[in-house]
């Protein structure tokens, strides 16, 4: 067996396949997608519970995550000084929609924290002008939160995706992401954080999103032959060892033992955010098994019965 697989030769094989696996959103490049929507859902999650819990230091930590999602999405892109292409068609387009609420968020969000780092501005936080930003900002990290899921929701040809599961399935990842941030950020800095009703938080978010990806993938089975397909790729195929092991023992089992643990037995922050740690692997797999998981339809084509 060759090291080095011809693209070619691959591509040749997938068409030859009945299921056909789409490669462009996971293989090689297609991993900085991935991350791009690790990061800036996690760091719009982080943006929202900082502000909810008054953690300004949690604030810079989101908008350093969402900056990093960016630049993640313009080194997938390929070219990208292009990107301006993309965000001129927001009417149609739910990758227009996002690339400009990450936009926006960056833009208005900075100015939101530059006077806690440079006093002499004209505005604070508490001024017209800071809370008209903070407004802003949190209306673009809504759209960073919904754009994920509607990007690969409106996709027919890959009907594991296609579904209207998907959006909330990618919001409550994106929740429990940011909640996760703040625990791990607050153990590294030695910060102070209510531990208490965060913890609480937290476990309502895992508990919430393993429901959420077994209804997702409950209703997925029963939808047809390709999406059941693509649940064979994640329970017993090449997608099955990160789902198993990254999506569901790493970023469900363990968080969901510790949440419940920690009513009997308090546990230390480190021990928080080790937990919150290992959630944000799941979070990261499981966008990761979804998008290896997508199959297209099955190119069939009838041909005209032969005359006698």
């Amino acid at each position: 067996m060759p090291l080095l697989v011809d693209p070619f030769d691959k591509l040749t094989e997938d068409l030859k396949s009945t299921f056909r696996p789409q490669r462009e959103w996971v293989d090689k490049r297609g991993l900085l997608l991935v991350t791009a929507h690790f990061l800036s859902g996690a760091g719009a999650g982080t943006w929202l519970f900082a502000w909810l819990l008054g953690l300004n230091w949690g604030l810079a930590i989101g908008w350093v995550l969402v900056a990093g999602g960016a630049v993640a999405h313009l080194l997938f892109l390929g070219k990208p000084l292009r990107f301006w292409r993309i965000v001129r068609m927001p009417q149609t387009s739910w990758i227009s929609r996002g690339l400009l609420s990450i936009s926006l968020f960056l833009l208005t969000a900075l100015l939101y924290l530059l006077p806690g780092y440079f006093p002499g501005l004209p505005w604070n936080g508490d001024s017209g002008l800071g809370q008209a930003l903070l407004v802003i900002s949190l209306i673009a990290t809504a759209g960073i939160f919904v754009y994920k899921g509607f990007v690969y929701a409106v996709a027919k040809a890959i009907p594991f995706w296609n579904t209207p599961l998907l959006p909330p399935l990618y919001i409550a990842y994106g929740l429990r992401g940011g909640l996760a941030v703040l625990f791990v950020a607050s153990a590294i800095q030695g910060r102070a954080m209510d531990l208490e009703s965060a913890k609480a938080l937290e476990l309502w978010m895992v508990l919430s999103t393993a429901i959420l990806l077994l209804f997702y993938m409950g209703v997925m089975a029963g939808a047809g032959v390709t999406t059941a397909e693509s649940i064979r790729h994640l329970v017993r195929g090449p997608a099955s060892l990160p789902f198993y092991l990254g999506a569901v023992a790493v970023g469900l089992i363990i968080p969901v033992a510790f949440g419940i643990v920690s009513y009997f037995s308090p546990l230390t922050p480190g021990a928080m955010s080790a937990v919150a740690l290992a959630s944000l692997v799941g979070d990261f797999y499981i966008k990761y098994c979804v998008a290896r998981a997508g199959i297209y339809l099955p190119v069939t084509v009838r041909f005209p019965a032969r005359a006698h």
